[in-house]
C-alpha cells in the first residue's frame, strides 16, 4: 500500500480532515529511506488501534494526533525508539492533561496511584485503563474551550501568571536536559530545588510566599510526571507493535 493511502487512513482513524497535510509535510521533510518510512507509519497504524474504543471522541484523538506529530519532530532513526517515544509522548500528555483538568491538590499521591494501578500491564488495557480514567475530560465542553489552540503539554501553562509561566518553561527545558532516571530522582530534586530557588529570585518573587509555595509544588509535579511516565514505561510488559489494519 502507498504511503498515501496509509496516512489517509490515519487522518480517517484520528478523524482529521483531509486536507490537513501534516502528516505529509514531516514526512518530505525526512530524508529517509522509503522502507523507514514505510515502517514508521505501519507503526503509526499499529499504535491508532489501541484507541479504537475511544475514536468517537474527536478531543481525544486530537491529542493522539498532536503527540504524533510531536515524536515525528525528533526525527528518531531507529524505530525501537520512535515506539518507545510515541509512547513515552503519549502518556505524558494524557496524564498532564488529566492532572490539569481535575485540578487536584495531592497530586503526587496520585501520580503514585497511575503508577501502581497502570503497572505491569501490557500497552492495550494500558492505554484502555487511561482513556476511561480521561474520557469525562473529553466530554467537558467547558475545559475543550479553556485549552483549544494548547498542542502541548503547556496545557497545564494557562492556570498560571505570565510571571509562573515564564518559570515552568525554563524549569522544563532544564528537566529535558536531564539525565532522568528512577535511580537518580533524590539527586534531581536537590538539583531543581536549586535551580528553581535562582529562577524565583531573578524574577524577584518571595521565596517562602504562598504563590511561590504553589508553584514550587506544580514544578515537582513536572518532574513527578516524568518520573511516573518512566516507571510506566519500564514496567510495560513485552509487546511488538504488529501491524493491524484499520477495519
Amino acid at each position: 500500500m502507498s504511503l498515501s493511502f496509509n496516512f489517509d487512513q490515519i487522518k480517517w482513524f484520528l478523524s482529521i480532515p483531509e486536507t490537513n497535510d501534516e502528516l505529509e509535510s514531516f514526512f518530505r521533510e525526512w530524508y529517509i529511506s522509503e522502507d523507514y518510512k514505510k515502517q514508521v507509519v505501519d507503526k503509526l497504524l499499529s499504535y491508532i488501534n489501541h484507541f479504537t474504543m475511544f475514536r468517537d471522541i474527536e478531543p481525544m484523538m486530537n491529542s493522539v494526533f498532536i503527540t504524533i506529530k510531536k515524536t515525528l519532530e525528533y526525527k528518531p532513526d531507529i524505530i525501537k525508539e520512535f515506539e518507545q517515544l510515541l509512547i513515552k509522548n503519549t502518556l505524558m500528555r494524557f496524564i498532564q492533561e488529566y492532572l490539569t483538568y481535575s485540578k487536584i491538590s495531592a497530586k503526587e499521591q496520585v501520580l503514585n496511584y497511575l503508577t501502581q494501578s497502570l503497572q505491569k500491564l501490557q500497552l492495550q488495557p494500558l492505554v484502555i485503563n487511561l482513556g476511561l480514567l480521561i474520557k469525562p475530560m473529553y466530554k467537558d465542553e467547558e475545559y475543550l474551550k479553556k485549552i483549544k489552540g494548547f498542542e502541548e503539554v503547556e496545557v497545564s501553562y494557562i492556570l498560571n501568571s505570565d510571571q509562573e509561566v515564564d518559570i515552568k518553561k525554563a524549569i522544563d527545558q532544564w528537566i529535558e536536559t536531564q539525565n532522568i532516571s528512577l535511580d537518580n530522582q533524590d539527586d534531581l530534586k536537590i538539583r531543581l530545588k536549586s535551580i528553581y530557588n535562582e529562577l524565583i529570585t531573578n524574577c524577584g518573587l518571595i521565596s517562602n510566599s504562598e504563590q511561590c509555595n504553589k508553584l514550587w509544588l506544580e514544578v515537582m509535579e513536572m518532574l513527578n510526571l516524568k518520573l511516573t511516565v518512566l516507571s510506566l514505561m519500564e514496567s510495560i510488559q513485552g509487546e511488538e507493535f504488529e501491524p493491524i489494519g484499520i477495519k
